[in-house]
């Protein structure tokens, strides 16, 4: 297994060299002439493969979003301008931002779609090596439809289904410089989501529960939050359901285990990362304790801080820097390790985002009661003392206070920039810290192009059948 997994890999490097190097476009030169038929030739193969695979993953969204929403702030602290352009939505088609989730996502694609036009094929020699090879079918075809919901939610035009999507990659040449694939709309985008994680579910079985991987729990998960974009309620609903009824929520005690990698309570899928990999805590401050993002006083300001168990676990006031630093420090990934700061797992979907995404849906349906029902379980979970709200009184209240409780609840997991766009809403930064460095970039309004990410010129200079998003073109 080790010695295919070596070869994978350096087939991967060599695949990929494009696409993950300065080039950042998905017109790959051809660097190789391994063919996926034989680096695979047992089921043992295929899961080393999709190892690989896994090995892509990470969460580009809470950069992105770290740098684009609201939920930090860029202290004066941050003298090395560490992600200051993005923060101050200086972007434009060429600057690195623009691809922080287009070329990753896109080289894991790769990577599964190679193995997909293989496994079919794969000999088996029992029942068992039968049901791991549709497994690991169902896993790479629900990371597929992942990576390209990720990219979609980044790139799209805008989220309606008329509107511009991205290239949706189901197969491959074996002559890279062939693929120039043209953006679909989005409508068509989520046709072939569903569609795979659809088939996903049929293959991966019930016992199988290993959260670092996607599970029928993952997928379900996957399909919540994607029938949440699609506006498609009820079957946000019966998906978020699944994932309640398989998974409570963590305990007050259980919670800020999660974090530190201690418990996997409420997780439905995340990502491991040991030693050597990299550390998700730095974005907000380096080994040495320079803090690049701290955590807004909006944020902070909505949660209380005595009784709320959230609070502490993402958040620390620490009084005793110096005057020239922030206090207002993001802790959610320092990890549980003091010898390996900022390395924690890339928690990708729990079971809260379920119930706020039940909540969500029922609010869009009318169901005010079921939907302070959901929000009323969730605060219970994390408030010592919380009182049970009433059914909301109509939708404006409810979404309102949904969002409210989304902003608290998945702070730095990477939401809230793509909630602030599906609603259409501005990113107002205000209140600002006496430490602010934004530079005045405090208000940007869903007119202004730089509200979108962009495509990266890269990819359309090199790539004549993919288009620049409109707003970019003004």
């Amino acid at each position: 297994m080790r010695t295919t997994y070596i070869k994978l890999l350096t087939l991967i490097t060599a695949s990929f060299l494009l696409v993950t190097g300065c080039k950042k476009d998905l017109a790959l030169e051809p660097t190789d002439t391994i063919n996926a038929s034989t680096v695979f030739t047992s089921v043992a193969d295929l899961d080393a493969g999709a190892i690989g695979v896994y090995a892509g993953l990470d969460n580009g969204d809470i950069g992105i979003s770290t740098r684009w929403s609201d939920e930090n702030y860029y202290p004066v602290e941050n003298n090395a301008n560490v992600g200051g352009i993005g923060y101050r939505w200086e972007i434009d088609p060429d600057a690195g931002d623009a691809a922080a989730n287009w070329a990753p996502l896109y080289s894991v694609i790769y990577r599964a779609n190679r193995i997909l036009r293989v496994i079919d094929n794969i000999p088996t020699s029992s029942a068992s090596e039968i049901a791991l090879r549709d497994r690991i079918k169902g896993e790479l075809l629900a990371i597929r439809a992942y990576s390209h919901f990720q990219l979609l939610r980044s790139y799209a035009e805008n989220y309606a289904g008329t509107a511009l999507g991205i290239p949706y990659l189901t197969s491959f040449d074996d002559d890279p410089t062939k693929t120039k694939p043209a953006r679909t709309s989005v409508a068509d985008n989520y046709t072939k989501i569903e569609a795979d994680l659809a088939l996903a579910k049929t293959l991966i079985p019930a016992t199988f529960t290993d959260v670092t991987r996607v599970t029928r729990k993952a997928v379900s998960a996957i399909q919540a939050r994607v029938f949440l974009y699609e506006k498609k309620w009820d079957d946000a609903i019966t998906a978020a359901t699944e994932v309640i009824n398989s998974t409570p929520l963590a305990t007050r005690a259980q919670f800020p285990g999660i974090w530190t990698d201690a418990n996997n309570s409420e997780i439905a899928w995340k990502l491991k990362r040991e030693s050597g990999n990299g550390t998700l805590g730095t974005i907000y401050r380096n080994a040495q304790g320079l803090v690049y993002f701290a955590a807004a006083l909006k944020l902070i300001n909505t949660y209380d801080q005595v009784n709320d168990i959230r609070f502490n676990s993402y958040i620390k006031i620490d009084n005793t820097r110096a005057a020239n630093q922030t206090k207002n420090l993001v802790v959610k990934y320092v990890g549980g390790n003091t010898s390996l700061l900022n390395l924690a797992d890339v928690k990708l979907f729990r079971t809260a985002e379920a119930y706020l995404i039940r909540a969500e849906a029922n609010a869009e349906k009318t169901f005010y009661l079921a939907a302070a029902n959901d929000i009323n379980a969730l605060r219970t979970q994390r408030i010592t003392g919380y009182v049970n709200i009433g059914a909301y009184a109509d939708k404006t209240a409810a979404l309102a206070d949904i969002y409210n409780e989304r902003f608290k609840e998945l702070a730095y997991e990477g939401h809230r920039y793509f909630d602030l766009r599906r609603q259409g809403l501005t990113i107002n930064r205000n209140p600002i810290a006496p430490d602010d460095n934004s530079a005045g970039k405090l208000i940007l309004a869903p007119t202004a192009k730089e509200y979108y990410l962009p495509i990266p010129g890269s990819e359309i200079r090199a790539n004549g059948n993919i288009v620049q998003n409109p707003v970019y073109l003004r």
